[in-house]
């Protein structure tokens, strides 16, 4: 069961608000003792009132449904932390620290990404890496062959530029 309760409960508020002012806008729109018509000027206070609150809710649920997906998907690397070993003893008894494996996998429509940053340039291989979201992509110059570290976690790819992150995926690579 991945599903978030909470979320899920503010969709439903947010449903029977919309509903609730839309029939109490009725209701009381037919209510005025006064006036032997439908006033519209009542009806559309309540019906308003209820989508607004309404969508405010739906909306709620749907921000809480998106943090629970990125949790989901976090790795438990990234979710710990920058740790090298899980217990600090194993320095000493001369246990061999292994670098971590890939636990994911690089969608078609992630490569199509990456093929159009590079449209001009030769691609030998594109690696995932130990953080989600982020390739080594190898290009091949007429020359030399050269790595470049691209996030695939947007609307399109983009080479990634923050030194702790180059440095994290490439150190890994290196030793993998």
């Amino acid at each position: 069961m991945n599903e978030n309760i909470v979320a899920k409960i503010l969709f439903i508020i947010g449903v029977a608000q919309m509903v609730v002012g839309f029939l109490l806008g009725i209701i009381l729109a037919n209510a005025d003792y006064f006036y032997d018509g439908f006033v519209w000027s009542t009806f559309l206070a309540w019906t308003i009132g209820g989508f607004v609150s309404g969508m405010l809710f739906i909306g709620f649920s749907e921000v809480i449904k998106l943090l629970n997906a990125i949790n989901g998907k976090m790795t438990p690397l990234e979710a710990a932390g920058d740790k090298k070993t899980n217990n600090y003893l194993d320095i000493f008894n001369g246990v061999e620290i292994k670098p971590a494996s890939v636990n994911w996998t690089l969608a078609e429509q992630d490569q199509e990404k990456i093929y159009e940053l590079y449209a001009n340039e030769n691609i030998a291989e594109v690696i995932p890496s130990i953080l989600e979201g982020y390739c080594i992509v190898k290009l091949k110059d007429a020359q030399e062959q050269f790595v470049r570290v691209v996030d695939v976690g947007g609307f399109s790819a983009e080479e990634v530029h923050d030194k702790e992150i180059k440095h994290r995926v490439i150190s890994w690579y290196n030793h993998a």
